[in-house]
């Protein structure tokens, strides 16, 4: 009776298949765990990006607001003061819709710095008020003289407040204007 060694054959037709084929599945789940690590950091960048671009929007609304309690809360306007314009004037005011992350354009007569007490931001917001032409009420095509809360009048002074706000760098800025009727 003779007896096969089966350990023997096997050696011989392997030569090596084991270690290749670990060897692949090695690579393979190298680089899954590459691509994965590629696809958290991307996502951590966005996240990021989104909440410098948040902080911006915020700060920026927060010195448009403190700009229209400048207008309610002064009786007489005085635009000799840093941060006021008058469009009678032509001196230069600070163009931020194509400039917006130069912080050193703050216009001839300078921007104002909102810095409330109780924040400290890295870069605080700026705004600066315009006063623009008068607007008479026409009510000759139609249209209501009577404005919001009723009251009825031929002028109306407007004045145009821009704010720009920061994220946690320069970068990330954000520019937001409105109209103001007084």
């Amino acid at each position: 009776m003779t007896y096969f060694s089966f350990s023997h054959f096997s050696r011989q037709r392997q030569q090596g298949a084991a270690l290749l084929m670990g060897l692949v599945l090695l690579l393979i789940m190298t680089l899954l765990g590459i691509s994965s690590m590629r696809s958290t950091t991307l996502q951590e960048r966005m996240a990021g990006a989104m909440h410098d671009q948040n902080l911006a929007l915020q700060t920026a609304e927060s010195a448009l607001r403190a700009g229209e309690q400048d207008l309610v809360g002064t009786v007489t306007l005085d635009f000799t003061q840093t941060g006021w314009y008058d469009s009678n004037e032509s001196e230069d005011r600070p163009d931020w819709k194509n400039n917006a992350t130069d912080t050193s354009h703050v216009g001839k007569k300078g921007v104002v710095t909102h810095e409330p007490n109780d924040v400290n931001w890295t870069n605080p917001p700026q705004f600066f008020v315009e006063r623009i032409p008068v607007v008479a009420a026409d009510s000759s095509q139609g249209g209501s003289m009577a404005l919001g809360d009723g009251t009825v009048n031929t002028e109306y002074d407007m004045y145009r407040i821009v704010a720009r706000g920061f994220g946690n760098n320069t970068r990330s800025v954000v520019v937001v204007e409105s109209t103001y009727r007084r």
